[in-house]
């Protein structure tokens, strides 16, 4: 498994639920989801640690997939940096980030609007991730690593005659 994969099935899979629960918070709780909201944007405290988990999970990514590339793996390194940017906004300008969250919050169109982009990101990347599961026939990808790992002296051992 190649670390695209990888770390698209750690991201994908808890962003689509974050997305749903979203949804799901504001349909189902409606004001009690709100108030959790305001509540966790209110707070300095979660939106520095907030910050530095974002921070740590945009540097690991970014560190082990900086992959520039014209597919959907692009995604899992442009949203590494996505985390960065957003540690060090948490970080450094706490006060934006309360009055942009307020505002966001104010607009219940603002939260379906990210839980959609949540749940459509999440859904891409646990698909790419999770792929090999319902496929039947090699990628690309995966019948290039077999034919390395092939060549490397890495497929099946032959007994000696």
């Amino acid at each position: 498994m190649e670390r695209s994969e990888y770390i698209a099935r750690l991201i994908g899979p808890v962003m689509l639920i974050i997305g749903i629960g979203m949804i799901g918070g504001m349909l189902t709780e409606g004001d009690a989801y709100s108030s959790l909201l305001k509540e966790f944007i209110g707070s300095r405290a979660l939106i520095f640690m907030t910050g530095v988990l974002a921070l740590v999970a945009g540097l690991a990514i970014v560190n082990a997939h900086n992959l520039w590339v014209r597919d959907w793996r692009v995604v899992v390194t442009i949203l590494g940096w996505l985390f960065i940017l957003r540690g060090v906004s948490n970080l450094v300008f706490p006060g934006t980030v309360q009055t942009l969250g307020d505002r966001m919050i104010a607009s219940h169109g603002g939260i379906l609007a990210g839980a959609a982009a949540t749940i459509a990101l999440g859904s891409i990347l646990s698909i790419m991730g999770y792929e090999h599961l319902w496929n039947t026939t090699p990628t690309r990808h995966s019948a290039e690593r077999a034919s390395s790992a092939t060549k490397r002296g890495a497929g099946p051992r032959r007994k000696k005659a």
